[in-house]
């Protein structure tokens, strides 16, 4: 059996990734590809270097257990390197043995480092620059190297160099993304819109979710604003954007309605909201937690918490019964609320299943005292079953759609 890893199904599996390559998994990809390398190849070192100005660089290095020859990081003047002479062609590519070829002579590197035989190649960029080098080599002699060695190692550096242009890419992208966002923010575009709350049984309004919306006309939705907000670090400069526009919506609202934030364990964690609400106005808030992950460390979230809830602010899980998270979340955290996911409300007069489930959520929230509000209500069909089922409260496009918070202008 061989013992060699599979490097063509590896090199299909890179080659299909279309995802842009972060830092963390470009260092991972390319210390696999080089470790694939060295094993197939039977060597003890393989490294890629970049050259940066006049210095020669080694990135990314993989060793035999028994042969830390080089490291990541280390450096050393560019000129007459070995890797600069692999790469403007004073050394062949592919030498069994270094003492055989003269090598050893003409490389003072290898005074230091006993290389015997090598496969190496430039790597090249695909505007023709050259970024460095892709070496594999050992201590020893291998006369068994030949053209499909050679073959492999170019194809690797190939795919090497794609993964990397790939990464500056996505870098990039992800600067413009960033500036953009950062830009919404110093305009001012990030606008709350409120969606009622009501009453099932007397359709009164008891609450307002406020939910973000762009004043901009760009290719990019409230959603896909948060993710990309959070993937590039700018969840709490988003989340504080909306906690200090929701006290505008506390002044335009009607006093006697609540007030509904979205909120994360991660922005509680790296935020502190104490003290921005005045007593009056805490009492009207509910901090609705959006969390679809399960939380890694109840204790601190709950102590984090403990200081919102003790100066009036109430707490609502959101997407309650849409999986396991939420329902950790419903034992852990003792809420006020409950919200109900829209999976479980969409078709549920025809859906006994939905009924039972939601019937059994409610009985174990009017135990516990949780209000329960149905989110995503939309047909006459549903309201009817929820109040059927004696849930007090819901929201949704049948009852009213997200609005401007000035419409409900007390």
């Amino acid at each position: 059996m061989d013992r060699h890893p599979d490097v063509a199904r590896q090199l299909a599996e890179v080659i299909n990734d279309q995802s842009p390559q972060s830092a963390e998994t470009l260092k991972t990809a390319i210390s696999s590809l080089i470790r694939s390398v060295r094993d197939r190849l039977d060597m003890e070192v393989g490294f890629l270097s970049e050259f940066n100005e006049d210095q020669r660089v080694l990135r990314f290095v993989d060793c035999a257990r028994d042969a830390n020859l080089v490291s990541a990081g280390s450096s050393g003047p560019l000129k007459d390197s070995f890797c600069e002479m692999i790469a403007d062609g004073r050394l062949s590519q592919l030498v069994p043995d270094t003492a055989a070829s003269g090598e050893m002579d003409l490389v003072p590197e290898f005074s230091l480092i006993p290389v015997k035989s090598h496969v190496s190649v430039p790597v090249v960029l695909s505007d023709g620059h050259t970024f460095g080098t892709f070496c594999i080599f050992s201590r020893e002699v291998k006369p068994e190297l030949n053209n499909k060695s050679l073959l492999l190692v170019r194809v690797f550096a190939d795919v090497i160099a794609a993964l990397i242009e790939d990464a500056r890419k996505g870098s990039e992208e992800n600067r413009k993304r960033q500036d953009m966002i950062l830009g919404l923010l110093e305009r001012d575009e990030l606008l709350l819109h409120a969606q009622p709350i009501c009453g099932l049984h007397d359709k009164g309004i008891q609450g307002f979710e406020l939910l973000a919306r762009l004043s901009t006309d760009l290719d990019l939705s409230p959603a896909q604003l948060f993710i990309d907000a959070d993937r590039l670090g700018l969840s709490a400069a988003i989340g504080m954007r909306v906690i200090e526009k929701s006290r505008h919506a506390l002044a335009v609202l009607p006093e006697d309605a609540y007030v509904s934030i979205n909120v994360t364990p991660a922005f509680l964690e790296a935020c502190d909201i104490t003290g921005i609400y005045s007593p009056e106005e805490s009492q009207r808030i509910v901090l609705e937690l959006t969390e679809h992950e399960e939380i890694a460390d109840y204790d601190l979230l709950n102590e984090k918490l403990r200081p919102l809830r003790e100066s009036g602010m109430r707490l609502a899980i959101d997407d309650a019964g849409a999986g396991y998270a939420s329902m950790r979340h419903i034992l852990l955290l003792s809420p006020d609320m409950l919200k109900l996911d829209m999976s479980l409300i969409r078709d549920i007069d025809q859906d006994r299943d939905k009924q039972s489930l939601v019937a059994a959520l409610r009985g174990f929230a009017q135990v516990q005292g949780y209000k329960v509000v149905a989110e995503g209500i939309e047909t006459e069909a549903e309201l009817a079953e929820l109040e059927t089922l004696n849930v007090c409260c819901g929201q949704g496009y049948l009852l009213s759609r997200p609005q401007p918070v000035d419409t409900f202008k007390s």
